[in-house]
């Protein structure tokens, strides 16, 4: 008896439809993955990309004949929602949401020339035929078992759709080559969404201060924050006005303060010094603005960078005087940021010495 084939096929927007509109596709619950509905921007985001010609992954149909009514018939096996969202939006059902050229509209409301580059995408699929459920269950868990395991991350974003995963979203597009020219990341760590994880702490530390972030911590926030996000416009004028200033800072990209590691806090404290964070004040009180003229400025970070740069020795303390330490007056701040990276203590130490930094004085 043959088994299951597969063969790859295209139809586009408006031939699939057309299709799913004389239910020649329909939708098979028994495949639903989850029966959460996409909000608003998760759908728009998908309209926006086929508007903008970025390609989609493939969605899989089982095809298959109903002896009864001799009808052949498609069903829609993996890409019910993004199914749902396409049809609804070639249909009028729902106006884009998000920051783009797009916002607001429906389909009727594109100009001709986005309506037929909607209408015209290609949309691919993998259509099987002769399968079993069984047949169906092996090819994802064999799928599955081949994929590069989820980081936190990406779980992160494939498990919410709410408000925070989309403000998140629209960050990293905003500021993921930025990220990746100043020396912050390479094209692996923005593949595996590590900007994500950054803009994700900054907004925490603004809203609840400076804390020691676990994955459970970060999810919480993305829950709590999935309905509405209330700082979400105010802290987005706060990053940008930071990311401007650290692009601008050419003398210090690629160096050791730019780093992940060290990045996080020293965004925070451009942020804090710019306008003060109530969420900050307790650890660097500030009356108002202050923040010194760029060329010391940048001496003075240009200097933190090389104590940073320092061969660490095997085993370094509060009270070591290797002669490969900074001077003790720069340990506390070298020792904060060679270990323990993540902890609120140090983070809180080295977000204190770049908010001195960031002062109208020289520190070196």
């Amino acid at each position: 008896m043959p088994g299951m084939k597969v063969t790859t096929t295209t139809y586009t927007v408006a031939d699939y439809c057309d299709q799913l509109e004389r239910s020649d596709v329909i939708v098979n619950r028994d495949y639903q993955r989850t029966d959460a509905v996409w909000p608003p921007a998760a759908r728009s985001y998908l309209i926006e990309t086929i508007l903008l010609g970025y390609p989609l992954p493939k969605m899989s149909l089982f095809q298959k004949t109903d002896l009864r009514s001799r009808k052949t018939v498609k069903e829609i096996v993996d890409g019910q929602q993004r199914s749902t969202a396409i049809l609804d939006f070639y249909k009028n059902m729902f106006r884009l949401t998000g920051r783009s050229q797009f916002t607001g509209k429906r389909f009727r409301d594109l100009n001709v020339e986005d309506q037929q580059n909607f209408i015209s995408y290609q949309l691919s699929f993998d259509l099987l035929t002769a399968a079993t459920e069984d047949d169906i269950r092996q090819m994802f868990r064999r799928m599955n078992s081949y994929s590069i395991p989820l980081n936190a991350e990406e779980l992160r974003h494939a498990t919410h759709q709410g408000v925070m995963k989309w403000h998140i979203v629209e960050l990293t597009e905003r500021y993921s080559t930025a990220l990746k020219t100043i020396g912050v990341f390479s094209e692996r760590n923005l593949s595996r969404m590590q900007d994500a994880r950054l803009f994700t702490e900054v907004l925490m530390a603004l809203q609840n201060g400076i804390e020691t972030y676990s994955s459970k911590k970060l999810d919480k926030f993305y829950l709590d924050n999935d309905k509405k996000c209330p700082a979400e416009t105010r802290a987005t004028k706060r990053i940008q006005r930071t990311m401007d200033t650290l692009v601008g800072w050419d003398s210090i990209h690629g160096e050791t303060v730019m780093k992940p590691a060290n990045v996080l806090t020293l965004m925070l404290a451009v942020i804090h010094c710019k306008k003060p964070v109530a969420a900050l004040d307790s650890i660097y009180p500030l009356d108002g603005p202050s923040l010194g003229d760029d060329d010391l400025v940048l001496s003075n970070i240009g200097y933190l960078s090389s104590l940073l740069d320092a061969e660490p020795p095997e085993e370094a303390d509060g009270d070591a005087t290797d002669e490969d330490l900074p001077a003790p007056e720069w340990l506390e701040f070298y020792l904060a940021s060679v270990a323990g990276t993540n902890t609120k203590d140090n983070r809180s130490t080295r977000f204190r010495w770049y908010c001195k930094a960031l002062q109208p004085e020289s520190i070196s």
